[in-house]
């Protein structure tokens, strides 16, 4: 695999993300020439959090896994506590964790860890770890690991170039895993029927099938894909760091349409019936129509990491200065762009994806989700519900384990 300078790896360690940003500039340069920036890796997670069944998790750096029961407008409470990790320690992680059987957390370690949450209360339990010994040199676990829809495997990219896919309950490696790319894994695959669909920094859009490990297509862009993709209908859409926005087909991986933005895609764009919510590291969320037409857009003024929400009353979005805003999701160019509510959520910066409340029923009838979780860099963890304005239900400090403002 051809290696190239990369002004990226040290300054994970040293800066803010908002100061690498001007690394960054340099690196997409390098990037369009034909190398593939080695963005590194960082000793600080992002702050993802995962929610299921009124259980929300999230990872500290000091090697804990907290589930935190989810009161509502009464607070929040601790559940449980788990301590993961072996000889060198768990050192946190950047993405969610995918809830299953078990709980699924990619370590910033390089290890994938399976936790048994405890029937009642008390410290929860490693069922399995892949790899099951300390790796010689930490290769960090960047994305999201990821369930198919039975919940039976679980696959994960490495910075090492591959896709590692485990039966979800042992623990045991499917037998084609890993599948090797030419460059860093930081996307999180999509799984659906069969399929695993990912991104790479070798520039290329992969689906691989989950049951022989064959490539089933692949398709070149022009730099490298850190996005997890958007499965919208029989497209898969997902950004480059070529500034390009791609609707591909989901079976045969052909383009049906691109579009460009100003700066990088790092974000999972947000579908509605038809239309495709997409912000960028630009600073702005595109609307676009399924044949990629622009809608409107609507400038927030910082780059945008973290992936949206959709909700009934608009867009949820994040910038990496802490700012969260809410958009109104019209599906037509006649519909002005419009910022509904806006709140600046605390000092840290907003990188991991925001996490949706589920929809639920009651007494029959579906209830919209009106919430989203935010978790922050500084271990910070916020309940936000948006109706005609945006309200901070409740906020948990990991790092003090206790409330907080």
């Amino acid at each position: 695999m051809r290696r190239c300078f990369n002004p990226l790896r040290n300054a994970w360690h040293r800066h803010s993300w908002l100061g690498i940003l001007f690394a960054l500039a340099i690196a997409i340069g390098i990037a369009g020439a034909g190398c593939t920036p080695n963005l590194g890796a960082s000793t600080s997670g992002w702050g993802a959090v995962a929610v299921d069944d009124g259980v929300v998790y999230a990872a500290t750096l000091e090697g804990q896994v907290y589930a935190l029961n989810d009161l509502i407008s009464e607070g929040v409470s601790t559940r449980w506590v788990s301590t993961v990790g072996g000889e060198n320690g768990f050192r946190g992680t950047y993405n969610a964790p995918a809830v299953g059987t078990y709980l699924y957390v990619a370590g910033i370690d390089g290890v994938l860890y399976a936790i048994d949450p405890p029937a009642g209360g008390g410290a929860a339990a490693t069922a399995w770890r892949r790899p099951q010994v300390e790796p010689e040199e930490d290769v960090p676990l960047v994305g999201s690991p990821a369930l198919d829809e039975a919940g039976r495997i679980i696959a994960v990219g490495s910075e090492d170039g591959g896709l590692y896919a485990f039966n979800a309950l042992t623990g045991d490696g499917l037998r084609w895993s890993p599948f090797q790319t030419e460059g860093e894994i930081w996307s999180t695959p999509v799984l659906r029927n069969g399929v695993a669909y990912f991104g790479s920094q070798d520039g290329s859009v992969y689906a691989v099938s989950l049951t022989s490990g064959e490539l089933i297509w692949k398709f070149d862009t022009g730099a490298a894909v850190v996005a997890r993709p958007l499965i919208h209908k029989n497209l898969l859409i997902v950004g480059s760091f070529d500034r390009q926005l791609y609707a591909l087909g989901l079976n045969d991986g052909q383009p049906r349409w691109q579009f460009t933005a100003g700066n990088w895609w790092w974000a999972t764009p947000v579908a509605s019936g038809r239309a495709i919510y997409a912000p960028s590291m630009d600073g702005k969320v595109y609307a676009l129509d399924e044949n990629g037409s622009l809608l409107w857009e609507y400038d927030l003024g910082a780059p945008v990491v973290s992936s949206p929400v959709l909700l009934d009353r608009g867009i949820v979005v994040a910038t990496v200065d802490g700012k969260l805003s809410v958009l109104r999701a019209t599906e037509t160019s006649h519909g002005t762009a419009q910022e509904i509510a806006s709140l600046t959520v605390g000092d840290a910066e907003i990188k991991a994806p925001l996490t949706r409340l589920p929809d639920r029923v009651q007494n029959g009838i579906p209830v919209q989700a009106d919430s989203v979780y935010i978790g922050s860099d500084d271990g910070t963890v916020r309940r936000v519900q948006v109706q005609s304005g945006i309200n901070i239900l409740w906020c948990y400090d990991t790092k003090e384990n206790t409330r907080c403002n």
